[in-house]
């Protein structure tokens, strides 16, 4: 008897173990089937939801500091716009959402698990959710509540927790990379969507900022070619998704933007014919063809959900064609009594615009005070009051002026303020006019011979 009680007890420590290592290293997800039957699915695409979960923050000292940095976020009233953003798609019914990165405000745990409980309601009905991390999200040094005069270290995400908070993101994939938290997803019959971990993280709990700079490891691109091989071989058209820029999207701003070995990638998603990527990080709504005219790929960036004018891309499919539309999302059916009362809430579009403009407003005047030129106040005001309506043009995708615009933008006070400093100007000329393509709509129509 007292060989079998230690027999009994050797077996469930061994079992134990078992269950502590499965949890400490998730599986690959066991291969799966495709998300729909049907020929013409609709995929809602938004990025950068830079979502803060209620219950890390005040609305002390601590958090009105750290709002001090925001560029332009909404961080009042995100779980309103995450409501009436679940609330439409429960409306509409769109196939999967599909979020690209920096879910999370500051890579904190309990937002990402916040965020996920308000979206579960998605899953409920049959809408897939599929995410991706960015550089926010996974070990970030900086996950923090905001409590009283304090900032508190909380919980950062490891990338065992990101498999669990996102586990239907993962139940639904057909491959997992084991070197990435990188995913393949068969949509239906005539599509993969590809999903790629392009950031930079630590292997443990970070102490210091994420990197903002992204990469592809030499691991997963070696699974990646696996996964198109596969898809030419299967004849069903690749989609793929990631949070870094495949391009420059910037004349002034890209380092830390594109991926570090975007060229690696763009030779390789032109071998297999790859003829579109969605990505976000930048912020900006843009869409754009290689610049060098080397890839075939047309790279298409949200812009932040959690700036103006919160919008998501609309993606509606059929066996040979993808139609993009930009969406801006409209809050006002899904406010209660109380919410309806409150100015910013009753007129959302005006606010995001408000709290944009006025990151750009002061980009302008701090560089119009620290320049050799002399400004009036008037014309600091005038100038970055200009700068902020351009500001505001460019990162929602709006930077296409006519002819008779452009003359206008260039007749105004305030460009012939701000052409008094080199720097701005600078910027102004690398904003005003996109010389690619329109960035609100595009559609595409794929090469069938695969």
């Amino acid at each position: 008897m007292k060989k079998l009680i230690q027999s009994v007890v050797a077996l469930l420590a061994m079992t134990l173990f078992a269950g502590l290592l499965a949890t400490s290293y998730p599986q690959a997800a066991a291969p799966a089937s495709q998300l729909t039957a049907t020929t013409q699915p609709q995929l809602w695409v938004l990025s950068d939801t830079h979502f803060i979960a209620p219950s890390l923050h005040d609305e002390k000292k601590a958090y009105q500091l750290i709002k001090g940095s925001d560029a332009g976020k909404d961080m009042d009233y995100q779980p309103v716009a995450i409501n009436a953003l679940v609330q439409t798609a429960l409306k509409k019914r769109p196939t999967a959402v599909i979020i690209t990165g920096d879910v999370t405000f500051n890579g904190a745990k309990a937002s990402a698990e916040s965020l996920a409980k308000r979206l579960a309601p998605l899953e409920k009905a049959g809408i897939h959710v599929l995410v991706i991390p960015g550089n926010h999200d996974i070990y970030d040094g900086w996950a923090r509540a905001y409590k009283g005069d304090e900032q508190q270290v909380v919980d950062q995400i490891s990338p065992s927790d990101w498999k669990n908070i996102w586990s239907g993101s993962y139940q639904a994939a057909s491959s997992v990379d084991s070197q990435s938290l990188s995913y393949t997803v068969t949509l239906n019959r005539n599509y993969e969507l590809i999903m790629l971990d392009s950031n930079i993280y630590t292997v443990q709990p970070a102490t210091r900022p994420p990197s903002t700079g992204g990469m592809l490891k030499p691991e997963t691109l070696t699974w990646l070619t696996a996964q198109l091989k596969a898809a030419r071989k299967n004849g069903r058209t690749p989609l793929v998704f990631m949070h870094h820029n495949l391009y420059a999207h910037s004349a002034v701003v890209s380092t830390g933007y594109v991926l570090s070995n975007a060229d690696t990638l763009q030779k390789l998603l032109t071998k297999y014919k790859v003829q579109v990527l969605f990505s976000g990080h930048i912020h900006a709504q843009d869409i754009e063809n290689d610049p060098a005219g080397k890839c075939l790929t047309t790279e298409i960036v949200d812009g932040a959900f959690s700036i103006s004018p919160a919008g998501y891309g609309i993606v509606d499919l059929t066996p040979t064609t993808l139609h993009y539309q930009r969406q801006a999302l409209d809050i006002s059916p899904y406010l209660t009594a109380k919410q309806k009362k409150n100015p910013d809430l009753r007129d959302y579009p005006a606010y995001l615009k408000k709290l944009f403009m006025r990151n750009g407003q002061a980009l302008a005047i701090n560089t119009m005070m620290d320049g050799s030129d002399t400004f009036s106040d008037k014309e600091v005001t005038i100038g970055a009051d200009f700068i902020g309506e351009l500001n505001w043009r460019y990162f929602t995708g709006q930077d296409d002026p006519t002819a008779k615009e452009l003359a206008t933008l260039k007749a105004s006070k305030g460009y012939q303020i701000v052409k008094r400093s080199p720097s701005l100007m600078r910027y102004v000329n690398s904003i005003l006019q996109d010389k690619n393509l329109n960035d609100q709509t595009l559609t595409i129509h794929f090469n069938t011979n695969k």
